[in-house]
This record gives C-alpha cells, structure tokens and sequence, in this order.
C-alpha cells in the first residue's frame, strides 16, 4: 500500500513541474505579441501625452512589468489618481480599437485598494482628454483621412468647451 501512494506522489510531483515548465516556454502567439507592441506604443504614447508628474511609482511599475511580460502578467495594475484613470481609460480605448479584448489589458483593482475620487476625475475634462489621446494614436497609425482628422479634431474641441461653459450641448458630428 505505501509503495503504492509513493508511486502515486511521485507521479504527481514529475508531472506538474513537467506541466508547469511546458507552460512557461510557450511562444506567444503572432497576435499576443502584436498586441503587447500595440499596448507599449500606446503605454508611451498616454505618458507622452499625460505626462508623469502626479503618477504613483507603483503604477508604472505595473504597466512597465505587464509589457515586461510579453503582457502576460495577471491583472493587478490599480488606478489611483485621476491622472492615472486617465491613462487607463485612454489605454482601454487605444487597445479595444486595435481590436483585443477587455480581458487582455492589466488593469483590475483590489476590492480592499483605494480607488480615484471621482471629483477628482470630474474636473479634468475627460471626455476631451481621451478623445485627444486617440486622434494622437490614429493620427500616429495612419488610421484617419486629413478631412476625418478635422472632424475629429472639432468633436474633441467641441467637448473641452463643452467641459469649460459646464453646458450640456450635444458635441455629435
């Protein structure tokens, strides 16, 4: 009976390292690494744009390791200011328009974590910020036609004077 349950661990103990090790030298798919270079160029692009002054070490660490990854890491980057929202939401958008699913960026806060305030999110204009976030990436990507960019510049004009008079106008084009 105990050479029995020997051979039993035994088993289990040689297949799950041989599992394991089989798992961490998987290639990444064509598509994984197309959508980790698209998240790094967009990383860059958001902290070009947003700027890192306010941002939390703990945050850039985070992204810097998911991209580190081949953006494998699980989720675990958590916003915490409102500049730091921004650059998620802009993530967010940037990675959902080159076509990947929610499930692959790294963004997933702790329920116990502290979160933004939302007033502090509200003064920014966030609506503007990220529809200039992603004129910048398409404009970058080739993506828009110069008439298209116009309009699209309008619609992002439209929403920071709609922000600054704190009126309701309908910013459609």
């Amino acid at each position: 009976m105990r050479s029995i349950i020997a051979a039993l661990l035994l088993a289990c103990i040689s297949f799950f390292p041989a599992a394991s090790l089989a798992q961490q030298s998987a290639e990444p798919s064509a598509w994984q690494v197309e959508k980790c270079e698209i998240y790094r160029q967009s990383w860059d692009k958001a902290l070009d744009f947003f700027g890192t002054d306010n941002l939390n070490y703990d945050f850039i660490a985070q992204n810097e390791n998911f991209i580190a990854s081949a953006c494998t890491a699980p989720p675990g980057v958590c916003a915490q200011s409102s500049q730091e929202l921004e650059i998620a939401n802009a993530l967010t958008i940037a990675m959902m328009n080159a076509g990947t699913a929610s499930t692959f960026l790294p963004f997933r806060c702790r329920a116990d974590a502290p979160s933004a305030a939302p007033e502090a999110v509200s003064g920014a204009a966030p609506d503007a910020v990220l529809c200039h976030a992603q004129l910048e990436l398409l404009l970058d990507g080739n993506k828009l036609t110069a008439a298209e960019a116009a309009v699209y510049a309008a619609q992002c004009a439209c929403l920071e004077q709609r922000q600054q008079a704190g009126a309701q106008t309908d910013c459609a084009q």
